[in-house]
C-alpha cells in the first residue's frame, strides 16, 4: 500500500480528476523538476495544479516519480 502525504493525495486527487480533459497548459521539459518542488511544497494553487496536469506528459513524469510505491 502507498503511504501518501495529505498533500500528495489531493495533488494526486487533482491529477486524476483530469485525466481525460483536453490539454490546456504545456510543460516544457526544463521545467518538470523545478515545477514538481513547486508543487510538492504547496507553492502551486490547486485550480493550477489541475490545469498543468492536462499536459499528459508532465502528468506521467510526475506520477512515475511521486505516485509509486518505492
Amino acid at each position: 500500500m502507498i503511504k501518501l502525504s495529505k498533500q500528495d493525495r489531493a495533488v494526486r486527487t487533482l491529477a486524476e480528476s483530469n485525466k481525460n480533459k483536453k490539454m490546456t497548459r504545456k510543460v516544457d521539459t526544463y521545467e518538470y523538476e523545478s515545477l514538481e518542488a513547486c508543487i510538492r511544497s504547496d507553492q502551486v494553487p490547486p485550480s493550477e495544479i489541475a490545469e498543468i496536469f492536462t499536459d499528459k506528459a508532465y502528468y506521467k513524469w510526475y506520477a512515475d516519480r511521486n505516485f509509486v510505491d518505492k
